[in-house]
């Protein structure tokens, strides 16, 4: 049997599991990050056990295989692997700890959530039944659904079709498509569907946190984002507390060091520099937020820029 053939029949013979393994492993071919064709997607690879690090999720799904990922959001820690897939319709700063299995590399793939198809989605599945996402609610802005071949099949496609720019940008969104739907359909989809609406709790803090994420940099009133989510002060405050697990000014100063970080290791900015384009007036506040949050100086985050980055 000639080596083409006998590979074919080995794939087919995988579980939907293992074939999902073998293609982020020929997708993610560098350590770190692989970026992809369809800039919606990329790829990690990450060989060593990796300690809590703080990163900023924004609203997307991500699956990892081949070992854990542990996601501590303030007092609470979740992990997931190959039995399930995270979602975070909610821009949540997070711990991220990654703990690859054995000798083997952990590998996942990190999609966005674009709420605008998610939207669609929604209203054509409520043609046929109004129930399954009619339920709403304020939960934390990160969730789990089962990994299932529904959400497993699709991915290997999409995985497939990243290897070319063309088959990428003609096929890659409609499977991202298909996958959106699967999500929406899972357990706890009408929490996807919650934040894709405005007219819900939900919704209207995750456009608060969009709008601070977008407005880091400036003096945000957190008066006026309640009366912008059409809620009290208190209200605002508790259903915010429930989707971040933190207040609006804890939000508001971890956003701007994660952002300065970003600004200092990516693109070698000075700490004074940074500490001024996230809003910072006194770079010697900046300083001492900065060590207490991520236990390092500025000074000593540009020295070791090229280590640190995540």
């Amino acid at each position: 049997m000639p080596p083409c053939e006998e590979y074919k029949m080995n794939v087919q013979t995988m579980s939907p599991l293992n074939r999902l393994k073998e293609a982020l492993d020929n997708g993610a071919v560098r350590e770190g990050l692989n970026e992809t064709f369809l800039e919606e997607v990329t790829l990690f690879r990450v060989s060593e056990p990796k300690d809590k690090a703080p990163l900023i999720y924004e609203q997307c799904f991500c699956i990892a295989v081949q070992g854990h990922k542990y996601c501590h959001l303030t007092d609470t820690t979740f992990s997931y692997g190959e039995d399930e897939l995270l979602i975070v319709p909610a821009i949540v700063p997070l711990d991220i700890e990654v703990v690859p299995e054995g000798d083997n590399p952990l590998l996942s793939v990190t999609v966005p959530l674009n709420f605008e198809i998610i939207q669609e989605l929604v209203e054509s599945i409520n043609q046929y039944d109004k129930q399954t996402l009619g339920k709403v609610s304020t939960s934390p802005g990160i969730y789990f659904e089962p990994l299932t071949d529904d959400i497993i099949e699709p991915t290997i496609r999409l995985l497939q079709t990243l290897k070319s720019r063309k088959e990428a940008n003609i096929f890659g969104k409609q499977i991202i498509r298909e996958i959106y739907y699967h999500i929406l359909m899972g357990k706890q989809g009408h929490l996807l569907a919650s934040a894709a609406f405005g007219e819900s709790d939900y919704a209207l803090i995750a456009k608060s946190l969009r709008f601070i994420h977008d407005n880091y940099d400036r003096g945000i009133d957190i008066d006026h984002l309640a009366e912008g989510a059409n809620m009290s002060v208190r209200s605002f405050y508790n259903h915010f507390k429930a989707v971040t697990a933190l207040t609006p000014v804890q939000y508001l100063k971890r956003i701007r060091l994660e952002k300065a970080r970003q600004f200092m290791v990516v693109q070698g900015k000075q700490a004074s520099s940074a500490a001024h384009l996230v809003g910072y007036e006194s770079p010697s506040q900046f300083s001492r937020e900065f060590k207490r949050h991520f236990g390092y100086t500025p000074r000593e985050a540009v020295m070791n820029s090229q280590g640190m980055a995540v």
